[in-house]
């Protein structure tokens, strides 16, 4: 687990560098220019920086030497499948986002079941093939739907490509502050103690991160909408409803995480994976503050304003570089998970301060009350179904 975490961390800090010219930023740019404008210099931008990230990363000595192919051949086809996923959400194709993005899960699955039990092979190259067998698949699949209108027009024009780095650059310096975020604990734990030790603390980390699921599936959609939406009331509001709706929802699963006993996660995990529920615990402030934060988020890049979330994420990695060098250290696996709540929190509590000044949001509206019953059961029901509302 310890070498899959390096992996991945691998991985997602070149698709932060990719997603200067193909992430989030398309969302934004989909509705106003060229599909070929957008996607040729993202495709080309993704191809050298997978090459030449994955050698710097192994000159550094970030990542197990034996796995730079590999890196490379990862981070091409995910940052290939991120911009056509984004393409997909610019146009507010949820639904096709949403497919190839369970599918692309599902086969990874699959094929790694069909590895680990009937080949018996049981080594983290198996997780290696397993990614880029569903990669491989997923990416032609996330074509689906703009392959007609691709090709129309030249496919390059500076002022786009100008614009979209502009934009991109606010929007992935702040992903990328986020991400350290979110990671810089790895090394540290490495540093201080083993690999074995920030392999129960990455388990840790995935079983809290993963009632993000929803919160993350909401906030692309409020992404989508807000970057097509010229109505800054409209956007507002919807901001406010998903931030009670997922503030809620992430919180009653985050709670029923607490309850499962050390027990549990030796059984799923087995042996040396008892303190997994410290992990979740210290962890599980931090998780509800990303939830909202998410919100926060998309709308300011949505509306065009990604340089708050650049502020908020260099306030959140000042709190994680001060507490990890000294909690992490001396508390160890919960010291690692107090540092990462705090850096949320304190990120988080920027962006609302920012948005309420920016939209006049009294802080009375973030609370939720009878009236936003209705509102939110309406608010589900349109996304299942990927309607306005």
């Amino acid at each position: 687990m310890g070498t899959i975490s390096l992996l991945i961390l691998g991985v997602s800090i070149l698709q932060m560098i990719s997603a200067l010219m193909g992430g989030s930023a398309l969302v934004y740019q989909v509705p106003r220019h060229p599909l070929i404008q957008l996607m040729a210099p993202s495709w080309v931008w993704a191809t050298i920086v997978s090459v030449a990230g994955s050698l710097l990363l192994k000159a550094l000595g970030l990542i197990p030497a034996e796995l730079t192919a590999a890196l490379a051949a990862i981070s091409i086809l995910q940052a290939l499948f991120a911009i056509n996923q984004n393409v997909q959400l610019g146009r507010e194709r949820v639904m096709a986002y949403n497919l190839a993005a369970v599918i692309q899960s599902a086969v990874m699955f699959g094929t790694l079941l069909l590895f680990y039990f009937a080949a018996g092979w049981k080594e983290v190259g198996a997780y290696v093939a397993a990614m880029m067998v569903s990669l491989g698949l997923a990416v032609p699949l996330s074509f689906s739907g703009h392959m007609r209108e691709l090709f129309r027009g030249p496919a390059w024009k500076a002022s786009v490509v100008r614009e979209t780095l502009k934009f991109g650059g606010y929007i992935q310096t702040a992903s990328f502050m986020q991400l350290f975020n979110y990671r810089l604990g790895y090394y540290i734990i490495e540093k201080y103690f083993d690999r074995a030790t920030l392999g129960v603390f990455s388990i840790g980390v995935q079983i809290a991160e993963s009632v993000w699921i929803i919160s993350k599936s909401i906030a692309l959609v409020q992404y989508s909408r807000i970057s097509n939406a010229p109505d800054t009331e409209y956007s507002r509001r919807i901001t406010i409803d998903f931030i009670k709706f997922t503030g809620i929802f992430t919180a009653l699963t985050t709670s029923v995480l607490l309850l499962l006993p050390p027990a549990f996660f030796e059984l799923v995990f087995r042996s040396g994976f008892s303190r997994t529920g410290d992990v979740v615990l210290s962890l599980a402030p931090g998780i509800v503050a990303v939830a909202v934060s998410l919100m926060f988020s998309h709308y300011f890049s949505g509306s065009g304003k990604p340089w708050h979330n650049t502020i908020s994420s260099a306030i959140g990695l000042a709190f994680t570089v001060v507490l990890g060098f000294s909690l992490i250290p001396a508390y160890g696996l919960t010291g690692a998970g107090i540092t990462a709540s705090a850096a949320y929190l304190a990120g988080t509590i920027y962006q609302m301060v920012a948005f309420s000044r920016l939209t006049n949001t009294r802080l009375r509206e973030y609370i939720p009350g009878r009236r936003d019953a209705g509102r939110i059961k309406s608010m589900a029901l349109s996304i299942i179904c990927e309607k306005q509302f």
